[in-house]
């Protein structure tokens, strides 16, 4: 399927790139909508085309992100890509004002959704996700230290010691977040607070946050305010300088 032939400087191909470079090519029900979504985030619009096939390109965040039409269910979709930003906090703040602007409030759920932001030290990265209303992975981070998985064997490294708390939280973020498993994530947390260690308390807040978020998106709102309130008493227990962090996402949650 021939897809675009706009590879011109039109298409901000750069006459000074010093260096390789590649553009995401992302599938789209509707041109309209994903170019109504996009510029909402900020995206410049820096091509279109109709014929010989629908396609439009944006710059967002100093990086090219290009889109072709495909009539596919957003939950057919298996797309996406990788964003590395630098000033992840500002962006992350402006979707978030940008989203709400746009719909009214943050969408948590369905398509488009918007996953909290979060360091993923096994993955290397501060990180959120967008799934936009294409049912496209967007995947926004920033480099951060690096360490070993609390969970999974990595290259020929065997995961780290941890907690059980810690590494059900690590587990129950990847399932959340990465996979989009909401309901799975949800029973991996709701099995791990039942045998909790109460003297791990700042994982068990991080476990009690994570399951919040899970219950505002799976419409558990009597959970959500049982496990916010569970939160909140957690706090109280543990230093203000060391949960900032946490006091933030709890933050959101009770702002959506």
């Amino acid at each position: 399927m021939q897809l675009c032939q706009c590879y011109t400087k039109a298409c901000i191909m750069p006459d000074n790139q010093k260096h390789a470079f590649a553009i995401p090519l992302l599938p789209c029900m509707s041109i309209n909508q994903t170019e109504e979504f996009y510029t909402a985030l900020g995206a410049v619009v820096t091509y279109k085309q109709k014929v010989p096939n629908n396609y439009i390109a944006f710059n967002i965040w100093d990086m090219e992100l290009h889109f072709f039409t495909l009539k596919q269910e957003p939950d057919a979709n298996y797309s996406g890509c990788y964003l590395v930003v630098t000033e992840i906090d500002a962006i992350y703040e402006a979707c978030r004002a940008s989203l709400r602007t746009l719909y009214g409030k943050i969408p948590l759920k369905g398509y488009p959704r918007l996953n909290p932001l979060k360091d993923m030290p096994a993955y290397g990265v501060r990180q959120f996700i967008i799934v936009d209303p294409n049912g496209n992975y967007i995947r926004v981070g920033q480099r951060i230290q690096k360490t070993n998985s609390l969970v999974f064997p990595e290259k020929d490294k065997p995961a780290i010691a941890g907690t059980p708390l810690a590494k059900v939280y690590e587990l129950g973020s990847r399932l959340a977040d990465a996979h989009g498993d909401f309901e799975t994530a949800a029973k991996v947390l709701d099995k791990a607070l039942l045998v909790a260690d109460a003297n791990d308390a700042f994982n068990l807040l991080k476990v009690l946050i994570l399951r919040a978020d899970l219950a505002t998106r799976l419409s558990e709102s009597d959970r959500r305010q049982e496990l916010i309130q569970a939160a909140e008493g957690q706090l109280l227990l543990l230093p203000a300088e060391d949960t900032k962090e946490e006091r933030r996402l709890l933050a959101e949650l009770k702002n959506i």
